[in-house]
């Protein structure tokens, strides 16, 4: 089949076109059938299926929310533990207090480095970008999925798109879903059962969820916030919980 934008071939299974990143929209009477599935209120932007898989987008303003730049931040600071760490016990047979100074000095001078790094590169990772992350998630009772797209997609053409899978999951879920991942760059999932601390940031729109080695971000709009954060709750039960303001 071709696409109805820019008539180009588009392959099976894609919901998305490569040449233009417009929708697929295979059948105008599966995309409004959602609605059948749809028990949210008029303006949620979180669409659910009959088996229970919610779907939304996020478009953040890199400008504007710091999310991104901060924990870029911390990760590299816990890397710079490891040099700090090694020079504290390489002069350790110097004395406690000798070793102490040498490893904070180290973690200070990282600090103002990876600072001064951080706000030279952020800008330039910004602009390539469009100065926007678009992301979708897809979340059930067992986890969470976080899909970064690439930065040709529009946000409208997401919601277009997320709209045409509600619909469709009664034809091939499998095959729905790997149109989903045609556009992405990258995914991260979190297991519920594996969860072990959750932290809500519902200012800057985010909730943390950490397990052993998998870290992730969920991100959602100011009306659905709640909603979505009491269901991770309610499913991460061994998780414990904390509120930033």
């Amino acid at each position: 089949m071709n696409c109805n934008e820019c008539n180009m071939p588009i392959e099976e299974g894609n919901l998305f076109c490569k040449n233009c990143g417009s929708p697929v929209v295979t059948d105008p009477i599966v995309s409004t059938s959602n609605n059948k599935h749809q028990d949210m209120p008029d303006d949620t932007a979180v669409v659910m299926n009959g088996e229970g898989l919610m779907r939304w987008a996020y478009d953040m303003n890199m400008w504007k929310n710091p999310t991104i730049l901060i924990t870029v931040w911390k990760v590299m600071m816990l890397g710079a533990m490891a040099p700090a760490l090694l020079m504290f016990f390489l002069t350790l047979e110097e004395g406690f207090i000798e070793a102490g100074a040498i490893f904070f000095e180290v973690i200070i001078i990282v600090a103002v480095i990876l600072t001064a790094l951080m706000l030279l590169a952020y800008p330039l990772v910004a602009i390539m970008n469009g100065g926007r992350y678009c992301v979708v998630f897809e979340m059930n009772g067992m986890g969470v999925n976080h899909i970064q797209l690439d930065k040709q997609f529009k946000k409208s053409q997401v919601l277009a798109m997320i709209s045409v899978l509600a619909g469709v999951m009664a034809g091939n879920p499998q095959t729905t879903g790997a149109g989903l991942l045609a556009g992405t760059k990258q995914s991260t999932y979190s297991t519920f059962s594996k969860v072990k601390t959750i932290v809500v940031n519902k200012r800057r729109h985010v909730i943390y969820l950490n397990q052993n080695l998998i870290h992730n971000q969920i991100y959602s709009e100011a009306q659905d916030f709640d909603m979505i954060c009491e269901y991770i709750c309610q499913h991460c039960k061994a998780a414990k919980v904390t509120y930033k303001n």
